[in-house]
């Protein structure tokens, strides 16, 4: 009977060390260089039949998953942040025990069930529409924090003539006249003032930019139609829809909404054990941070906007406070548009 081949990898922008071997025989370890020629050398030293690898989702991205499961390898990639390690495995750590300790998991995994972390790996056209939607958000942040950076400046050299920072083209042209040399600041503060004003005017132009590429993505016909439903829903804009979308990636790869509500980091952490049976923490808060920050801003803009949504929203936070009623708000609203992209995928009658 031909036996399975485990191996355990520890892969880094340069490097991987491999730690491979029949689930009951003792593992040998190789390190090979990161690139094609190091993967070919894992191949020539493993070809054996039914190969699977493991090795940790990191900023290497999925380059190691492509190209090994194109060289006929089964592959998994796990969440390093859900793969429990002791004090000592932490402040004892080798590349070589690395590879060791992720071939021994999979072993657990495939030959007696053990639990393993396994991640979904996108699809490369997920990937490349991510990059895209991902900037675009980064965008929006990165203006938050300019803005903050001028108010800041302006406290510090005690302007207060200029009345409240709604960033109105009036009070943007105000910051300007500010640089002009009639102002009251000093020419060192004039010249940062000039500076952090045109960096927020280049980042408002390609937020611009980007944002007709976002929609441009949106009217494509991988995207269209869930996007076109998404967008149906009050509090719900082209970007929030296709940042819950990509995020996602396949809606249809959750079976209900536990799980989904598991992936958005939005079910309550447990703390139960022996005469502890109801014992609920915080949020989890695991899975894509950018789908909890968009539903933030998609819920607070329903309660505003839709009657019935602000009531269940009042009377919720009236019991428990407003950041629960949000959260509770938030997974309702991620549950919805879950149910609203897999109907959306349906053929039409």
């Amino acid at each position: 009977m031909k036996q399975v081949t485990y191996v355990g990898m520890d892969v880094h922008k340069k490097s991987i060390t491999a730690a491979f071997g029949r689930a009951r025989s003792k593992p040998e370890t190789m390190k090979v260089t990161n690139d094609p020629k190091g993967w070919n050398r894992l191949v020539d030293r493993l070809r054996t039949w039914g190969v699977q690898a493991v090795y940790e989702a990191s900023s290497c991205g999925f380059e190691v998953y492509d190209e090994m499961t194109a060289r006929g390898w089964g592959v998994v990639v796990v969440a390093p942040s859900l793969l429990p390690k002791s004090a000592k495995e932490k402040k004892n750590k080798t590349d070589e025990k690395d590879a060791l300790e992720l071939r021994s998991r999979l072993v657990a995994h495939r030959e007696a069930g053990a639990n393993l972390p396994i991640v979904w790996v996108p699809p490369v056209h997920v990937r490349e529409d991510r990059e895209l939607v991902r900037r675009r958000l980064s965008l929006g942040e990165k203006m938050g924090e300019a803005k903050t950076v001028i108010l800041n400046l302006l406290q510090i050299h005690k302007v207060r003539s200029i009345g409240e920072a709604a960033w109105t083209k009036a009070f943007v042209d105000q910051l300007w006249s500010l640089c002009g040399g009639e102002s009251r600041l000093g020419p060192p503060v004039r010249r940062a003032l000039e500076s952090q004003l045109r960096e927020l005017e280049f980042l408002k132009t390609e937020a611009v930019r980007l944002e007709k590429e976002v929609e441009a993505l949106a009217g494509e016909a991988r995207h269209q139609a869930q996007v076109k439903e998404l967008r149906k829903v009050k509090g719900v804009g082209t970007l929030t829809a296709m940042t819950f979308l990509v995020e996602l990636g396949d809606v249809t790869r959750f079976e209900n909404r536990k799980q989904l509500g598991n992936y958005l980091g939005l079910t309550p952490s447990c703390h139960e054990s022996g005469e502890a049976t109801d014992r609920k923490g915080h949020i989890t808060r695991q899975g894509p941070p950018r789908i909890r920050k968009v539903l933030n801003q998609a819920a607070w803009s329903r309660v505003r906007l839709d009657p019935e949504v602000r009531k269940d929203f009042a009377q919720l936070a009236a019991r428990t406070g407003s950041k629960k009623a949000i959260v509770a708000q938030m997974r309702k609203l991620g549950i919805y548009l879950w149910h609203r992209a897999i109907e959306a995928m349906k053929p039409a009658a």
